[in-house]
């Protein structure tokens, strides 16, 4: 059995107190040491407890969340330095894992560096993993849309009986999650380190709780007003591309794979664009070279060449397993896809058949959420100190929408990551760059953003080192 103590609203952090009404919302639940909880984390630097918080605002809903959180302790605090929030991405990813390595984050010497389980992620409670979903979208099996519909119904009884709303599910609900965490910890602001969706969320709460932002981190931004869905094809052609060239400059990478360019591309404008079941299709040509990791770029040029010669298609890229496919859905299907144009904008012919949304429309309806309003898409306006990483081969957040983001923000810097992937601050096997970055733009407040210069280590970036046969 857990057992609690529940924190006063108001006290201080470290000394917890017992509040008389439990149910005034919100409120922090603090976990005993040894007590069960999501991620096993024990010692004297963690605090480990519940946001407990409203699902919304409706006077009928009376259901109530439990958020966990994990409180990494700084060693050495520097008072004037506020706290950073670990903003995961997703949508649909909880990132409550990030607190088993808190010594891979150099800030967290002198500042509180806390992790929270968004509402609806896994180690929530309610839970919208609805896990039988991932692979009921990337099924090619006949009978596929059927059994789509019958896992979505599934889920969606099962939550329903549980009394979530799924409407409830969206970045701005989370945004106010994250500012009554603020409010129930004691804490007066917030510095964010977030990466690819998680941007998105710092930055709506920075757009509705502008005086409570220090600074911002941003790794692989999705700003406002950008389309996934609209330009996924064209950022992917021009990565592979690119791709394509750092290898033609490579005396090994082009004697391994001559006339790399042209010919994966040509494969791509000879294969139809309808997968049918004996012939390779377009579709099953771009997805055999996925492009999210360091280890991804290295083999890149081998898998476009072995592209050239497929004979069989598969099923396609899967979907990561650890999406909490409900809040996924809940998400996208309520802010990208009502607004987007389902097209692929600026593109070749060569990828003019790719369809890369992330859920169809028919999908979508079978979920059933509304539409949040457009002008949750407008800009966000900040003044915050914020540090902007890009990978130059990042084809899910490529480096323009780091300079969009940055239109907004007054008091901003852009950093472009040669040879650099999506989220390169997660790159702990790599040459530490992007989060040695981080690190030291949080430990300067901010001011590195007016030096003169790229970074030293930005400078000493190479190539990929190429996988060959």
């Amino acid at each position: 059995m857990r057992r609690f103590i529940i924190a006063v609203l108001a006290g201080v952090l470290g000394l917890p107190g017992v509040s008389s009404a439990q149910s005034v919302l919100p409120r922090f639940e603090t976990v005993e040491e040894g007590a069960p909880f999501p991620v096993d984390v024990n010692g004297p630097r963690y605090q480990r407890g519940f946001l407990v918080i409203a699902q919304s605002e409706a006077p009928e809903d009376h259901l109530e969340l439990r958020l966990p959180v994990v409180i990494v302790r700084a060693q050495a605090p520097v008072p004037e330095r506020a706290p950073v929030l670990f903003l995961p991405g997703g949508p649909g990813v909880g990132g409550l894992s990030a607190a088993l390595y808190p010594g891979a984050y150099p800030w967290s010497a002198e500042r509180d560096f806390v992790i929270l389980g968004r509402r609806g992620t896994r180690h929530a409670e309610p839970s919208l993993r609805c896990e039988p979903i991932g692979p009921a979208l990337v099924s090619r099996k006949p009978g596929a849309r059927a059994r789509l519909e019958q896992v979505i119904a599934e889920c969606q009884s099962a939550l329903e009986a549980q009394g979530v709303r799924r409407e409830a599910y969206n970045t701005a609900a989370s945004a106010s999650d994250i500012e009554a965490l603020r409010e129930v910890l004691g804490y007066e602001q917030w510095s964010f380190f977030a990466l690819s969706y998680g941007t998105r969320l710092a930055l709506t709460y920075a757009r509705d709780y502008p005086e409570r932002v220090q600074s911002m981190v941003l790794d692989s931004p999705l700003p406002h007003g950008v389309q996934f869905d609209d330009a996924y094809p064209g950022h992917l052609e021009a990565s592979l591309r690119r791709v394509a060239q750092l290898c033609a400059q490579s005396d090994d990478c082009n004697s391994a794979y001559p006339d790399l360019e042209t010919r994966f591309f040509g494969a791509i404008d000879a294969a139809p664009r309808q997968c049918g079941t004996e012939r390779v299709c377009q579709r099953h040509i771009v997805n055999s070279v996925p492009l999210s990791s360091a280890s991804d770029l290295q083999r890149a040029p081998r898998l476009m060449d072995e592209a050239t010669r497929l004979e069989t298609g598969g099923e396609g890229v899967a979907y990561a397993s650890d999406f909490d496919w409900g809040v996924r859905l809940s998400v996208w299907c309520s802010e990208a896809l009502p607004y987007a144009q389902r097209r692929n904008g600026p593109l070749s012919d060569s990828f003019a058949g790719l369809d890369s949304a992330v859920f169809t429309p028919e999908t979508c309806a079978l979920w059933d959420v509304p539409a949040r309003p457009q002008t949750e898409l407008q800009q966000t306006v900040s003044e915050a100190p914020t540090l902007i990483l890009a990978g130059e081969l990042d084809a899910l957040t490529p480096p323009s929408w780091a300079y969009e983001a940055a239109r907004g923000l007054e008091r901003s810097g852009v950093i472009i990551l040669p040879a650099g992937f999506h989220t390169e601050t997660t790159n702990w096997d790599g040459d530490g760059c992007a989060l040695s970055l981080a690190a030291r733009f949080f430990s300067s407040s901010g001011e590195m953003l007016g030096e003169p210069g790229p970074p030293a280590c930005v400078e000493a970036r190479s190539a990929p080192e190429f996988e060959l046969r």
